[in-house]
């Protein structure tokens, strides 16, 4: 979707993707929506009986201005962030196609540069602090050497996973470690504990928030002072995985070698009309699992 979102010339973030009765009070709602909650994107058609696949949008804190969505391989990209300057304690990185990771900062004109030498999708993200957590703020593709119909067609490849398990997730990412040189996550039943409180209490509270109700520094073991949390949701375990492997910021966490031991869970976040799986990956080193 994000891609689809590009090409289309929307660079923000996602809100929903929903598929609703034509005459339904809930899309009604949503399109006549004033608080700012909602930020109407698009919608199409989807049955002949009037069912509608309707995606919405958040107000946008950020948006980038004067950048292509689609450029040579072995270019040069560049692009300016309107908002950024309103932003708190703000981050911006570039994920590449081989898993790599860039921090880019703007220059003293505010433009923001980065190269593209291989072929397939950079994920341009950006990131602020806030009394939650780091939170991510804009995340969207450049693709490079091809089209929004390449990805589509499977000639430009993206991050996709068929995982169904946290077990799955800890021996992808350890594959993916290990290709790159770096130490592999142990498992540990403590942290997975601690992934599953966590899960469970974003899922009730419907929040993304890495301080909330039950944070991860409260619960923490004696003796773990070197700690990090990722936190995905989606349609199961696929999809909240996909979605880390395509965040600059979160990858960073997974590959960080810093951390020897990691703990994931998941848990069911459901509403009347729609429901998400809240993955929580919690990295951390000086795990004594005896």
């Amino acid at each position: 979707m994000p891609i689809l979102a590009a090409s289309n010339n929307w660079f923000g973030l996602l809100s929903g993707v929903r598929l609703l009765p034509g005459d339904s009070d809930i899309l009604n709602s949503i399109l006549a929506d004033t608080t700012g909650k909602w930020r109407y994107f698009g919608s199409a058609p989807w049955t002949p009986g009037g069912d509608i696949v309707l995606v919405t949008a958040p107000p946008p804190e950020c948006l980038p201005y004067n950048l292509e969505p689609a450029v040579a391989a072995g270019s040069e990209t560049f692009f300016y962030l309107e908002g950024y300057e309103l932003l708190n304690e703000p981050q911006t990185a570039v994920g590449m196609p081989n898993l790599e990771v860039l921090e880019i900062n703007p220059d003293g004109a505010g433009r923001f540069t980065f190269s593209t030498p291989l072929k397939g999708v950079y994920w341009v993200e950006v990131m602020q602090q806030t009394s939650s957590g780091p939170s991510i703020v804009l995340l969207f593709p450049v693709i490079a050497g091809g089209t929004a119909a390449d990805v589509f067609r499977g000639t430009i490849v993206i991050p996709v996973s068929e995982v169904v398990s946290p077990s799955e997730i800890l021996h992808e990412l350890n594959n993916i470690r290990r290709s790159r040189g770096i130490p592999i996550l142990k498992p540990s039943e403590t942290l997975d504990s601690l992934a599953s409180i966590r899960a469970g209490n974003l899922a009730f509270s419907g929040s993304f928030s890495h301080f909330g109700r039950v944070s991860l520094p409260e619960i923490l073991p004696e003796g773990i002072s070197v700690y990090g949390e990722n936190i995905g949701r989606g349609r199961g375990y696929q999809e909240a995985w996909s979605m880390i492997l395509i965040s600059p910021f979160h990858l960073q966490t997974c590959m960080s070698e810093t951390y020897t031991h990691a703990g994931i869970s998941g848990a069911v976040d459901s509403s009347e009309y729609e429901w998400q799986l809240v993955l929580v990956q919690v990295f951390a080193s000086g795990v004594d699992e005896e």
